[in-house]
C-alpha cells in the first residue's frame, strides 16, 4: 500500500471513531463539531506519520471518504439504537 491510500484509510477509521462518538451527543451542530474535530485530528497525524509533499495530500486526500464514513456510522449505529 503506497502512502496517499493509507491516508485514506486512516481518514476512513477518524470518520467512523467520529461518527461512533456522535452518536451520543443531542444536536446536529455538535455531531458536525466532533466531524470537524476528527479532520482537524487527521491533519495532524498525517503530517505527522506520512510527511506528505503536496498540500492535497495533507489536507484534501480522503476527506470525501471521512464525511462519507461519519454519515454512515451515524446513520446505521443511530437506526440500531433508536
Amino acid at each position: 500500500m503506497n502512502r496517499e491510500d493509507k491516508i485514506l484509510l486512516l481518514r476512513g477509521i477518524i470518520g467512523l471513531i467520529a461518527g461512533l462518538i456522535s452518536i451520543f451527543v443531542n444536536t446536529f451542530i455538535l455531531a458536525l463539531l466532533y466531524l470537524i474535530i476528527g479532520y482537524i485530528i487527521s491533519i495532524v497525524v498525517v503530517a505527522i506519520l506520512f510527511h506528505p509533499d503536496k498540500k492535497w495530500n495533507l489536507l484534501g486526500k480522503g476527506v470525501l471518504t471521512l464525511i462519507i464514513a461519519w454519515f454512515l456510522i451515524l446513520l446505521v449505529i443511530y437506526n440500531i439504537i433508536v
